[in-house]
């Protein structure tokens, strides 16, 4: 490709517009990772990580669609860039509030001649302000991989081989070209829809004939796509011809001040704090005791009017006992914009430590107070006191404008100051130590954290008596738990709203939509019900993520068995951050008693295992989130990485196919969880879009249900589950929420198949009409 020694010695800067899409990150860090392979090597000398990195994100600025009149683009954006990616999205290009700015910046290339690449929607809208028809696939294909033909390799598709494979998000496509428009590529081969595998030739890739503009309909950026870092290097090279001449200097601070990158670091900006506790721990050897966290329940909380389990009842990992018990509890309700912090003195009774309207996002003063209760690092469990609790699904609105008008806790976290933890082969018994104050914490002195090392060792002692002598507790089998529960939805209703999403998938209006629904039944008020009910639960569906979680103050509780990991992190120089989505269920029966069983039993289970494997509909599922989340991670990572795509999981009543993703950040344990939130396992993608869909479908709030449960340790680490198979206990009234994600090959009844099959996993005992 022609083009000065001068021009190819810079890299393009790059406008990338946002469509409120959950997979635009993905494309910013292939963006990224060319500045970066550019920039490694510069002026003739290996240049540091940081110089790289710094240089590589002074050439892009992201905005979203409608952050900015089309005058400010213009005038204060477009001078100081070299060419401009138009992200995937919901909605159509005929529709202004789906596209905003782009349409205007592609009709302008005309005037300023801008380099534009469009990916999906922005392949949809220069195709529509070009005079093509853009219209509903006869096959749309979401989260499928499709051979792609290329037609003509001299531009945006130069070395990269016909046949190549990529990943379609899309229900619309390019049906009529117009005159000033050319085909670069199409799609080949078969695709699934309706049930079977149909011939698929959808336009993939055009160009302009004159202007420099080039779209594709498929994702370049997705994990399963092919030469998606050749492409944007070709595209690189296309600017350096339409330009010439590129700037050789940054995008201008003033410039990178207007992007979401730059004002997001401003919400999360920090300053270092000193440790503020010492931690007194000792070890305890099991003796091989079997489900030790169980028999501590039992024996050291069996009169806790407050207890907190977080319960690895699976045996896999760690279990966490502790109380509420005249403990500091946050609370926050994202309607109010209110933190309360209470002090539990009793059942039903509390002191009020602290109120605070917020005039900032909730997750924002959470780490300013994870920040604040930091523990001078010691050897110990990945748990090692700290705040332990949920956030709701409806924490999603929390700092925007679309807040729910229903006034309720949306956040509740307690400072657990002492603890007991349980891992496979020994105990920890914790407590903590005050060493320091500060003033916009002073609440904290109050309920945190002993006064003295002696009272703490104290303690210490004192519990791992009681952790020794519970070691040799029985623990009777709990009873049968009949629950009639009856569907806020009803099996024909919940079938309309699956109706109903699909006809907005097939609009375009998304890829993928979480449903769900939530049955309710009666049982006896209180705490000893509660205790029984779960630990049926845990006796009939062991899982990783078990909790059990008492709130002596209004006399509820969450009984959770949770197979699903949303997010853990481990702090050293850096963050780094393991998330492992579900999507994709299949029913397990119980394992057989008699020998003479157990070979059919085998057999049977590993055909469903491969047939959960091998489903082009649950892969897509699966395909979606995990793009999802790499763009969650990619808002505040420079390192995500998928280690292992697509495997099963087996719990005692569900096969489950699972993704494991990972990532390295700079950012704190709250700021991470909060870019990821809500789970994207829990509403589909585009993620704005869909919960905004989610809202009319279901017409409730979802509350605990679709949120996270978890810790954030005092020395910088954190787990959070995704809060399902799962139910909330309150006022004699029991809750479980259940469904699954919708795509354009869902077939309603095996849907509501799937979600009896998950309130089974969740209540064996329980009966739905």
């Amino acid at each position: 490709m022609p083009g000065t020694n001068e021009a190819r010695g810079w890299h393009p800067r790059t406008l990338v517009v946002d469509n409120y899409d959950s997979y635009t990150y993905n494309l910013v860090a292939l963006l990224t990772d060319a500045a970066r392979a550019h920039y490694s090597s510069f002026g003739g000398r290996e240049a540091s990580i940081e110089e790289t990195e710094r240089r590589a994100q002074e050439h892009i600025i992201v905005i979203r669609n409608d952050e900015y009149s089309w005058e400010t683009v213009r005038d204060s954006i477009l001078p100081h860039v070299d060419n401009v990616v138009i992200s995937p999205g919901p909605g159509t290009p005929a529709r202004r509030e789906d596209v905003g700015v782009g349409r205007d910046i592609i009709a302008h290339t005309q005037q300023d001649g801008h380099p534009v690449l469009g990916v999906c929607l922005g392949h949809q809208m220069i195709a529509h302000e070009y005079g093509a028809k853009v219209d509903q696939s006869e096959v749309p294909v979401h989260g499928q991989t499709s051979s792609i033909d290329v037609l003509d390799d001299s531009c945006l598709f130069r070395g990269i081989p016909s046949g190549f494979c990529a990943v379609r998000y899309h229900s619309l496509t390019v049906t009529h070209m117009s005159s000033s428009l050319r085909v670069l590529a199409r799609a080949a081969g078969t695709v699934e829809h309706a049930g079977r595998m149909v011939a698929s030739t959808d336009i993939m890739g055009i160009r302009h004939t004159t202007l420099p503009l080039w779209g594709v309909q498929f994702h370049p950026e997705s994990v399963c796509s092919e030469h998606g870092a050749r492409l944007l290097a070709n595209f690189a090279q296309l600017t350096r011809m339409a330009v010439g001449r590129l700037h050789v200097l940054r995008i201008p601070p003033h410039v990178q001040s207007m992007s979401v990158q730059a004002r997001d670091q401003r919400v999360w900006e920090r300053s270092p704090t000193e440790p503020r506790f010492d931690l007194v721990a000792r070890r305890v050897e099991l003796h091989g005791a079997v489900d030790a966290g169980a028999r501590v329940f039992a024996h050291v909380h069996s009169s806790d009017w407050a207890p907190v389990w977080l319960d690895g009842s699976d045996n896999s990992g760690m279990s966490v006992l502790a109380s509420s018990a005249h403990a500091a509890t946050v609370g926050y309700s994202v309607q109010s914009q209110q933190v309360r912090v209470v002090r539990a003195t009793g059942p039903g009774t509390e002191d009020t430590l602290h109120v605070q309207t917020l005039s900032e996002p909730f997750w924002t003063w959470m780490q300013r107070t994870v920040d604040a209760t930091r523990c001078v690092d010691s050897a110990g469990p990945a748990f090692r006191c700290g705040w332990i609790g949920h956030f709701a699904y409806e924490m999603k609105d929390d700092g925007s404008d679309d807040r729910e008008s229903e006034s309720a806790v949306d956040a509740q976290l307690t400072f657990v100051d002492r603890c007991v933890v349980v891992e496979p082969d020994c105990a920890w018994v914790l407590a903590l130590v005050r060493r320091a104050v500060d003033a916009e914490h002073e609440w904290l002195d109050q309920a945190c954290g002993f006064t003295s090392t002696a009272e703490a060792e104290a303690w210490v002692h004192g519990q791992t008596q009681r952790v020794r002598e519970a070691l040799d507790v029985d623990v009777p089998d709990p009873e049968p738990l009949h629950v009639q529960m009856r569907p806020l939805m009803d099996r024909a209703t919940y079938l309309d709203a699956i109706r109903t999403a699909q006809q907005l998938i097939a609009q375009g209006e998304s890829y993928e939509i979480c449903l769900t629904n939530e049955f309710q039944g009666s049982i006896d008020p209180g705490q000893m019900s509660a205790r029984q009910a779960y630990l049926r639960m845990r006796q009939n569906n062991p899982a990783p993520f078990g909790a059990f979680i008492w709130n002596s103050s209004n006399q509820s509780g969450i009984l959770s068995c949770s197979p699903e990991r949303f997010q853990r992190t481990r702090v050293d120089s850096e963050t780094e951050i393991e998330m492992k989505p579900i999507k994709g269920t299949s029913r397990r029966e119980p394992r057989p008693f008699s020998s003479n069983e157990y070979d059919e039993w085998r057999k049977e289970d590993e055909r469903r295992k491969q047939e959960l494997l091998s489903s082009v509909k649950e892969r897509a599922e699966n395909l979606m989130i995990v793009d999802l989340i790499r763009h969650d991670l990619n808002t505040i990572s420079h390192s995500v990485r998928v280690e292992r795509l697509m495997h099963i999981e087996s719990f005692a009543r569900v096969h489950q196919m699972v993704t494991t993703v990972r990532a390295r950040s700079r950012a704190g344990v709250v700021e991470c969880l909060a870019h990821c939130f809500p789970p994207g396992s829990m509403t589909g993608a585009p993620k704005t879009r869909t919960t905004q869909i989610i809202s009319q479908l279901e017409n409730r709030r979802r509350g605990v249900y679709s949120g996270v449960l978890g810790y954030f340790s005092v020395h910088g680490r954190s787990d959070w589950a995704v809060v399902i198979r799962t139910a909330v206990v309150a006022d004699g009234r029991m809750s479980v929420g259940t469904g699954g994600a919708l795509t354009i090959l869902s077939e309603p009844k095996a849907e509501w198949a799937e979600v009896e099959t998950k309130l089974h996993a969740t209540m064996a005992d329980s009966v739905s009409p």
